[in-house]
């Protein structure tokens, strides 16, 4: 599905009450790609170089000491020289973007237009651009899809609702407070909740601040023209897929290694039972479909005949008939692997397993997340695109995975071994493969 947006900002408005600020009004414009929303308010102009910001906790925070706000008028600034340092930063041709990952603001299942919370969040921007008086446009991530940082795409939103005007990141920067600093970073201050802004300023390859580093009582004393402090280099402690060490030859020696079980159950003319042991989405039936059926495999999986009952039964033909089967599902102990290995023996069959890469709870979610973002962002990091008609084409994400499944399957995870009846234990080493240099580097990034 694609989505048309028209002139990309249609009447859709939030007004706060009270006098209007110097930005050109008080009305905050809303349109949006999918569930991404774009807003803008002071009529923002195109520029070559954007001043990027996380909104909570480094534009504004909430009030008092909880952790969510109650209401439209739950906040206050991070601290008193926001306002100035942003208009001085529009003085000297910065275009002003914020960029905000928000959940609890999509409609109910059967519901029809903006959630109550939706219409209080889209209340409280109208009052902090009131406050702020500068004219800025707001991306706002309601799904975990590309949009969501740490990937980049509200960055590419932002390069694309640019008229046209080419962005030198270079020149431009991104600040938020999810910067993965340890707790006591500050004295008297926790841990942060996450490294997440940080992970996005290094996928869009722009400097990064902290709010603490550019927000300070000293920077909105400056003179014009506002210097900006020299960047940090930081490091960063979340799973990183470029890191991985490669073994570029382990397929090869798994495929030799199950050629030669198939090849000795051929000959002693009995069935060959292959139960394939993996988190969900990890390749499973990529690998049974690719490799296994072209052998003569024939597979069953759970998802597709709906009970473990219908599973059994298509075990039990092919091992009767002395044909190899393949239990294609997350089989993560002993409980889930017994029927089969026990109908296996009772079929006279040869049993192995093949367990897929388990020790990395995080690649198997970064996976996830790269197989449901894949088509967005091919999308958006494509060069040709351009202005309204490349927003236009955005398309929708590819359904993840629930990351409950994931947990099920390790907190369930009990490796097979030969007192489990199994002949052999063969390892699947994650050896990424790609269609194209460009799905790699998009898999190399944070996501």
């Amino acid at each position: 599905m694609q989505h048309s947006i028209g002139n990309f900002f249609p009447s859709k408005r939030t007004r706060a009450t009270g006098g209007g600020g110097g930005g050109g009004g008080e009305d905050v414009q809303w349109g949006g790609v999918g569930a991404t929303w774009i807003g803008k308010w002071g009529a923002p102009k195109p520029a070559a170089r954007l001043a990027a910001f996380d909104l909570d906790a480094t534009l504004i925070c909430v009030k008092g000491r909880s952790r969510f706000p109650r209401d439209s008028d739950d906040w206050r600034l991070f601290h008193p020289s926001v306002p100035l340092m942003l208009r001085r930063l529009h003085q000297q041709g910065y275009r002003i973007v914020v960029l905000s990952n928000q959940n609890g603001l999509r409609p109910g299942k059967n519901s029809v237009g903006l959630s109550k919370g939706a219409k209080e969040f889209r209340l409280k921007i109208a009052k902090v651009a009131r406050v702020l008086d500068v004219p800025f446009t707001i991306v706002v991530a309601t799904e975990k899809d590309y949009m969501r940082k740490p990937s980049p795409g509200m960055w590419h939103l932002a390069e694309l609702d640019n008229g046209g005007i080419a962005v030198d990141r270079s020149a431009s920067f991104f600040v938020g407070d999810a910067a993965g600093r340890p707790d006591g970073w500050k004295p008297g201050e926790a841990a942060d909740f996450s490294d997440s802004d940080l992970a996005f300023a290094l996928n869009v390859g722009v400097p990064f601040y902290t709010p603490d580093e550019l927000f300070t009582d000293e920077a909105g004393a400056e003179p014009e023209p506002l210097a900006l402090p020299k960047p940090r280099q930081w490091d960063i402690a979340r799973f990183a897929p470029a890191k991985l060490p490669a073994d570029p030859d382990a397929h090869a020696r798994l495929l030799d290694a199950i050629r030669e079980h198939v090849g000795q159950a051929k000959e002693a003319g009995r069935g060959l039972l292959v139960v394939l042991v993996g988190p969900p989405a990890c390749g499973k039936s990529t690998f049974a479909r690719t490799h296994l059926e072209p052998l003569g495999a024939e597979r069953v999986n759970m998802d597709e005949l709906k009970t473990r009952n219908k599973c059994v039964d298509a075990v039990r033909s092919a091992l009767a008939a002395g044909r190899c089967a393949v239990v294609d599902n997350t089989s993560p102990d002993a409980a889930a692997r017994s029927p089969f290995v026990a109908l296996a023996g009772e079929c006279g069959a040869a049993r192995i397993a093949v367990v897929f890469e388990h020790a990395s709870r995080d690649l198997a979610l970064h996976n996830n997340n790269f197989r449901a973002q894949l088509a967005q962002a091919r999308y958006l990091s494509a060069p040709e695109l351009s202005g309204a008609a490349g927003l236009a084409g955005v398309p929708d994400a590819v359904g993840r995975v629930p990351e409950v499944a994931y947990h099920g399957f390790y907190k369930r995870l009990e490796l097979p071994t030969a007192a489990e009846g199994f002949d052999a234990v063969l390892q699947h080493a994650f050896v990424p493969a790609f269609d194209s240099a460009d799905d790699e580097r998009l898999w190399n990034q944070f996501l």
